[in-house]
């Protein structure tokens, strides 16, 4: 039975912003239990695999939603805002449709962020698009895999 939505990321797919993984061993073991929808909403947002990184100007995924930050690419300098509201949008129609009430998230993440994310060029708290929204709805959100820099914190 279908519990939750997780990264695509932490089930080892190649869906990060580098074409890398973020395997998560138990997050794998609910998948082959048949528990987890993988999402990955950069891509459900339009946006390539591989794709050049973004970081919030102006705040966080709460902050985008009220329409007072942006995320900028790295690389270009474009305001991909767009893509990943589409994206979180898409996801939380997945999760509505199934009738999930958890997702397990991506730490550091501009999407899938629960507790930290990259705001002009500093890993802070805060929360992505996509978990932000998700939380709005009442959907319980789990952060995995925090950014190395803020395990060995």
């Amino acid at each position: 039975m279908i519990k939750a939505v997780a990264s695509a990321c932490l089930l080892g797919m190649k869906t990060r912003y580098d074409g890398g993984t973020n395997e998560d061993p138990e997050i794998v073991e609910m998948f082959k239990r048949g528990e987890i929808i993988p999402i990955c909403p950069e891509q459900l947002g339009g946006l390539p695999t591989p794709r050049e990184p973004f970081e919030f100007v102006g705040g966080d995924g709460e902050a985008l939603l009220e329409g007072r930050a942006y995320l900028k690419g790295l690389n270009t300098g474009r305001d991909g805002s767009e893509n990943f509201l589409r994206g979180a949008r898409e996801v939380l129609r997945i999760v509505k449709l199934a009738g999930i009430e958890k997702a397990y998230l991506k730490e550091g993440s501009p999407s899938c962020g629960v507790n930290w994310v990259h705001i002009e060029g500093n890993l802070v708290r805060g929360c992505g698009v996509t978990a932000a929204l998700l939380k709005r709805a009442g959907i319980e959100v789990e952060g995995r895999l925090p950014p190395s820099s803020v395990r060995e914190k």
